[in-house]
């Protein structure tokens, strides 16, 4: 089954320079990491809990995805997310019986600077790319600790100053909310909530999401407001009115945001301030402030005041 998300992927075209962003100021421990065989690309990881952040960038353009080369033309920024099997063949026979037309599994490995290899499987819903139309399914060659430790380098997990501790959801920008969910929901066997507005988190968008039980994690899909009431924006900054429109203009459906828990929001917006890290802090129904992407190598990252013993449905309208 999809037991949750296994990681985000942000395309950097400089893996050195993002890593010190991310590292340093941004205060998201970044640990293991290597080369991939095929396909031109170098990555470091940062583990949240179970799910991790993988920063990526091209070290040979002539092996590179021409997908990828072009999305990174555009800017920096998500390429997608991968969603997490305990069974990929099981998984994939399912999404083949509801008609779902797949490519593999495929077995994938990378390989650390130190010469040690792990190695997974993946299915991919559209085409072999990074930067496809859909999130694609993975299972590691190891679960559980031992799966945490190689993904940091083989090392334990290190902590991170900025105080994060899980990924609650990932968001995907559609053009319209009715369309995209039973698409969504036929491909992956999920359920789609009840739809629901963002003004909870201060956000002109109208979202649904799916919720992964094992995990309790949330894909989310986000549609604007109508023209009417959301003007067009200036910039690509998620957090004002009309930028998510913008942001389908330029990027099309796609991720377009994460949610980190943070146990103490204070202490996280303390550690921003020393770093001079800018961020958005709305008067919001719940504690949360918007991390701008040009602090993050353009990826919009929101933190959510979250603890584990918030009630169980608190991720259906993050």
């Amino acid at each position: 089954m999809l037991t949750g998300i296994d990681h985000i992927i942000i395309g950097v075209k400089d893996l050195s320079a993002a890593t010190h962003i991310f590292h340093e100021r941004l205060g998201l421990s970044v640990s293991g990491g290597g080369k991939h065989p095929t396909g031109g690309t170098a990555n470091r990881i940062i583990l949240i809990g179970d799910t991790y952040l993988e920063l990526i960038a091209v070290h040979e353009p002539d092996e590179a995805q021409p997908s990828m080369l072009a999305r990174l033309a555009k800017g920096e920024g998500y390429l997608n997310f991968v969603l997490a099997s305990d069974d990929i063949e099981a998984d994939s026979n399912a999404m083949r019986e509801r008609g779902v037309s797949l490519l593999g599994p495929r077995a994938g490995s990378l390989t650390a600077p130190d010469g040690r290899t792990r190695g997974w499987s993946r299915v991919d819903v559209e085409r072999p790319d990074l930067t496809q139309h859909y999130p694609f399914i993975i299972q590691h060659d190891s679960t559980g600790e031992e799966r945490r430790q190689r993904l940091a380098g083989w090392t334990t997990p290190p902590e991170h100053p900025l105080g994060v501790s899980k990924v609650l959801s990932v968001t995907v920008a559609v053009a319209d909310l009715n369309e995209a969910a039973p698409r969504f929901a036929h491909i992956y066997g999920l359920q789609p909530s009840d739809q629901y507005s963002s003004e909870s988190d201060s956000w002109d968008a109208q979202l649904l999401s799916f919720l992964l039980n094992t995990t309790l994690q949330n894909i989310e899909l986000a549609a604007p407001l109508p023209s009417f009431l959301d003007p067009a924006a200036r910039n690509v900054l998620l957090a004002e009115p009309g930028a998510l429109r913008a942001y389908l203009q330029q990027f099309g459906e796609s991720l377009c945001r994460i949610t980190l828990a943070v146990e103490n929001l204070a202490a996280s917006r303390r550690y921003l301030d020393e770093h001079n890290v800018s961020y958005i802090y709305p008067h919001a129904e719940r504690p949360l402030l918007w991390i701008l992407p040009d602090q993050t190598c353009g990826a919009s990252i929101v933190l959510h005041e979250f603890t584990p013993d918030m009630p169980p449905d608190f991720g259906m309208d993050l």
